[in-house]
């Protein structure tokens, strides 16, 4: 029998928590995410820049039951909104997508921000190849 001084009350069960970051042209990112999400069977939240193409919206809702879609707060940049909201949700992973800038680009500039500052591992998705372009590297992940 349980003696009722020891006893606690049962925490919420929290699902994992997948951050990713959208502006137009990271739609690639966004399903990434999704994906890890589904395979966490966490959460997934984007910030967004601006807004979500409505297949894309309809897509995540319908894959994961719902989806937590922010705006950055006013005056903060995508990537401190990323940080800050990875940081003060202790998301699971942060993700990230990387455009095709040039062979000596590794990381853009958000993600390299990202990459630095973050407080949990971070998954950077590049562009797809296009046509003409060859397909890109494996994502990486890198751990905080």
């Amino acid at each position: 029998m349980c003696d009722p001084r020891h006893h606690h009350p049962q925490r919420p069960v929290q699902h994992p928590l997948v951050v990713v970051g959208y502006e137009p042209g990271d739609e690639h990112a966004v399903l990434e995410a999704l994906a890890q999400a589904r395979l966490r069977r966490g959460a997934l939240t984007v910030v967004a820049a601006a807004p979500l193409p409505d297949g894309l919206l309809l897509r995540c809702r319908t894959a994961l039951g719902g989806l937590d879609v922010r705006l950055p707060p006013e005056g903060a940049d995508l990537t401190e909104a990323l940080l800050d909201l990875a940081e003060r949700e202790r998301a699971a992973l942060l993700v990230v997508g990387l455009a095709r800038r040039g062979v000596d680009d590794l990381l853009g500039g958000r993600a390299r921000l990202v990459v630095l500052d973050a407080p949990c591992p971070v998954l950077s998705v590049p562009e797809p190849g296009g046509a003409g372009r060859p397909a890109p590297a494996e994502a990486v992940t890198m751990g905080a």
